[in-house]
């Protein structure tokens, strides 16, 4: 039986750790896929900006995603992580009459303190700070 859905720690800058709380989650005709994180005590936000090259995210308030988080085994302090043999990316391709193929696509999982957002992208996101205005 082949094991699916292998979580490994993405450290995509470096960051300090602390709890992720969501600031926004934005997709919009100017620029793509955006999420923007507040980290514990930590200024300026983190923003992961994935363009328009996210096929698909979700995203699912703590509630509605306990199994989920106990299925893909998320225990302890880390938010961010990456998926191998993922059974999300099996769907999409499948779902794209393997109009998509699965090597040109990366699972990414974000743990938040409210809840779980997963993204497939074609690419890795870019990562940067930014101060938040108000």
């Amino acid at each position: 039986m082949k094991k699916s859905n292998i979580l490994k720690k993405w450290h995509p800058a470096e960051m300090i750790n602390g709890d992720l709380y969501l600031i926004s989650l934005s997709d919009d005709q100017e620029n793509g896929l955006q999420i923007s994180f507040e980290i514990e005590s930590i200024e300026p936000n983190l923003v992961f900006d994935f363009g328009f090259h996210t096929l698909y995210y979700q995203n699912q308030n703590e509630n509605s995603s306990l199994k989920i988080i106990d299925d893909y085994g998320i225990t302890g302090n880390w938010s961010l992580f990456t998926v191998e043999k993922s059974d999300l990316i099996d769907w999409i391709v499948k779902n794209s009459y393997h109009i998509v193929s699965k090597e040109n696509v990366q699972h990414f999982i974000f743990l938040h303190a409210d809840g779980l957002i997963n993204v497939l992208s074609a690419h890795e996101p870019k990562v940067y700070q930014q101060k938040q205005t108000y």
